[in-house]
């Protein structure tokens, strides 16, 4: 193995030596003798060339026409809000409601998370926080939500809200929601 290691050794400077190439010479410059003025040649004048004007290129303007073809700045992908049906309910009830509902009543379901539950008592209870971390606690037949919802229910797995919600043909359905403790 060290035999290998000097011959390798030897065969990088032997190659390093050889690439070196002659040396540089001096160059020489002509230097005028100290007592004597150096010669100039005298001055030619150029020779006469007969000048020949060439008119430009004629210039070619493009105008860009949007029309039928995508804006390359918009997005492709646009993520649009979702927009919630609008209700059949009166502004006076609405006005009434919002002026005597609770702070439980004016979020959405969706808002509140479900952070404990006491079940193994007589009167079982929860508690919910909102988007602040404020809590609130829920017993059985607590208006919860905007649409009028109720606690049904407080299980070990969590809280279950009836709900009304109006269908398409404006008749008035319940549905039972429910805020899990745990997620799935």
């Amino acid at each position: 193995m060290k035999g290998v290691g000097t011959v390798i050794f030897f065969s990088i400077i032997l190659i390093c030596a050889g690439c070196g190439g002659e040396p540089s010479r001096p160059t020489k410059v002509p230097v005028a003798p100290v007592g004597k003025q150096p010669v100039i040649p005298a001055k030619t004048s150029p020779p006469l060339v007969a000048e020949v004007k060439v008119a430009p290129p004629p210039v070619v303007t493009y105008v860009y026409d949007p029309k039928g073809k995508p804006d390359p700045f918009k997005p492709l992908i646009v993520e649009r809000p979702e927009v919630p049906l609008p209700k059949k309910v009166p502004e006076k009830i609405i006005e009434e409601v919002s002026k005597t509902a609770t702070p439980l009543e004016k979020m959405e379901l969706s808002q509140l998370k479900l952070v404990a539950v006491i079940w193994s008592v007589q009167e079982p209870r929860a508690m919910v926080e909102d988007g602040t971390g404020k809590g609130y606690i829920l017993a059985s037949g607590t208006p919860l939500g905007k649409n009028k919802g109720r606690v049904t229910q407080i299980t070990s797995a969590g809280v279950v809200v009836s709900e009304q919600y109006e269908t398409s043909s404006g008749k008035f359905c319940t549905r039972t929601v429910t805020l899990k403790l745990y997620p799935d």
